[in-house]
């Protein structure tokens, strides 16, 4: 992953570290430092580079498939209560997010990711599922891996 980033940013330094999961699958948490010209400070340099939002499947077919089959986040809530992710009743991943116009920086600098109610899902398990239920994702690193890739 780090040989694609750098071609799109000035990486400083980064480190990773690898966990295997319940089922024995690997899992990275990977940080990455970037040169202060490539950092992501406002929202639009953030949608330049991570989406939450389900791509047009007619445009972009190949990218709308991968978001469907490996950055979707559910069913579940009332949809599947007996989702992993439920506890005392609710997603812990906080689930549906909510719909927004404009992706924002919070005030502890975390970015709120632009959610937009256009009408757009995806059936999964019988269930609709729309923007509010996409895990952001880079389509760089999506399309490069097929892999779920959390950004």
């Amino acid at each position: 992953m780090y040989y694609i980033l750098k071609n799109f940013f000035h990486i400083l330094i980064g480190m990773y570290t690898v966990e295997f999961q319940k089922r024995g699958l690997p899992h990275a948490h990977i940080l990455l430092w970037l040169d202060g010209d490539k950092k992501l400070r406002t929202p639009t340099d953030i949608d330049e580079v991570i989406y939450a939002e389900l791509p047009d499947a007619i445009l972009y077919p190949k990218l709308s498939k991968a978001v469907a089959t490996y950055m979707i986040h559910g069913p579940c809530e009332v949809s599947r209560i007996s989702s992993p992710c439920m506890i005392n009743g609710r997603c812990s991943k906080f689930n549906p997010k909510k719909f927004k116009m404009l992706t924002t920086i919070d005030e502890d600098g975390y970015a709120c990711y632009k959610r937009q109610d256009n009408g757009t899902f995806i059936l999964k398990n019988g269930i609709k599922l729309d923007n509010r239920n996409v895990v952001p994702y880079s389509p760089l690193l999506l399309l490069r891996y097929q892999a779920h890739v959390n950004t």
